[in-house]
């Protein structure tokens, strides 16, 4: 009997509530972090701010002059950010007058609200003819330095943005290769299937028509086994060549039913080889070419063989059987007219870019040889 955990609910004192989000989530929100880099900053002036003041020996009264430029620091460029939001879609040049005419009013008003903080809080504690704020204009005494630091909040927002846009389209460009990459691994996978699945049930009518159902029956049996296998297998990841070898008996087990005695399979892996890690059904387009231009060509069949084994950090794999084997001048990138082995060199270059090494050449005394070189990976060094 299969037993089903049961759902905790969070509930408050009053009912059932929506939970709160999880402390990971608020950190990437954007506004957490806009206020968190705010907050951080207006800290920072007003720590140094407050730092001066006691060095100089002022009044403990000016620290709240500067907790209200903290205050409305904060407020201000709340606005402001607000207003660059609004115009950020607009042309650059248009963009770029009214962020640094907001950052100018923004700084106006914030010296205007430090400066009558000074004079309310500190004011009292000093010398009345050293601050003197004779009309509303001279409550303006020193927006020159806060346009400054002000127009450098607005240049660090609009760095920070176009870093954050950025981000995202690299983010989507990768999202829209691994997605390209994705379906044309799958279309090669597809190319090989209808090649194979043609000539097994051809093979399965010829044993219909010759009323050997035992055998036409084990073929469909097999079949079935192999496509779900070949179904379930995503080309996007790796297996073991273990693994492989098992899919690529189930293949071969088909094949067998068509050339019985005719067909020899011989496998030389070493345990080592056996754990490295290959794109899923990679050697099977290797094995149907191999029957295809040797076994199926001879009277007498013929032998494949499989080889694997490490060499250093690399993973080397061969394919070989004894059949006529290719011209003397063969060359993969031109002579090649089936799907399987241009395939399987585009399969490699998608998983492995130039890290890879595919080759064929004839084997002696007679044959074909595939020679695949890869980079060593084990299921230990992926975790990892």
């Amino acid at each position: 009997m299969t037993r089903i955990a049961p759902t905790v609910l969070q509930m408050d004192a009053e009912g059932p509530d929506t939970a709160l989000p999880a402390v990971p989530d608020l950190l990437h929100d954007r506004n957490v972090q806009f206020w968190a880099l705010n907050l951080a900053g207006f800290l920072g002036w007003g720590t140094s701010t407050i730092a001066s003041g006691i060095y100089w020996g002022l009044d403990p009264a000016y620290n709240l002059a500067v907790l209200t430029g903290i205050a409305t620091g904060l407020l201000l460029t709340g606005l402001l950010r607000e207003l660059c939001q609004g115009v950020w879609s607009t042309q650059l040049w248009k963009r770029l007058l009214v962020m640094v005419t907001a950052s100018y009013l923004v700084a106006l008003l914030w010296q205007v609200s430090k400066n009558v903080a000074l004079v309310h809080f500190y004011a009292p504690h000093f010398d009345p003819d050293e601050m003197k704020y004779e009309s509303w204009p001279s409550y303006a005494r020193g927006t020159l330095s806060s346009f400054y630091i002000i127009l450098c909040w607005t240049g660090l927002y609009v760095g920070i943005k176009y870093y954050r846009m950025l981000g995202e389209e690299r983010a989507r460009a990768l999202r829209a290769i691994n997605s390209a990459r994705e379906a044309q691994l799958r279309m090669l996978r597809y190319q090989l299937n209808p090649h194979f699945l043609f000539n097994t049930l051809n093979a399965i009518s010829t044993l219909i028509l010759e009323q050997e159902t035992r055998q036409a029956n084990g073929m469909v049996t097999r079949l079935s086994s192999f496509l779900r296998h070949s179904l379930d297998s995503d080309p996007m990841q790796k297996v073991t060549l273990a693994q492989e070898v098992k899919a690529l008996r189930l293949y071969l087990e088909i094949e067998q039913v068509r050339f019985e005695e005719r067909l020899t399979f011989e496998v030389a892996i070493t345990p080592e080889a056996e754990r490295g890690l290959i794109p899923s059904l990679l050697l099977q387009p290797l094995v149907e070419n191999a029957i295809k231009y040797a076994v199926a060509r001879s009277e007498d069949g013929g032998t494949i063989r499989l080889k694997a084994r490490v060499d250093g950090d690399h993973l080397e794999i061969e394919v070989s059987d004894d059949g006529p084997g290719p011209p003397p001048d063969f060359r993969l990138d031109r002579d090649t007219r089936g799907v399987g082995l241009r395939n399987t060199a585009d399969r490699l270059q998608q998983v492995f870019g130039d890290d890879q090494v595919l080759e064929i050449e004839r084997a002696e005394p007679t044959g074909a040889r595939v020679r695949i070189r890869v980079p060593y990976r084990t299921g230990e060094d992926v975790a990892s």
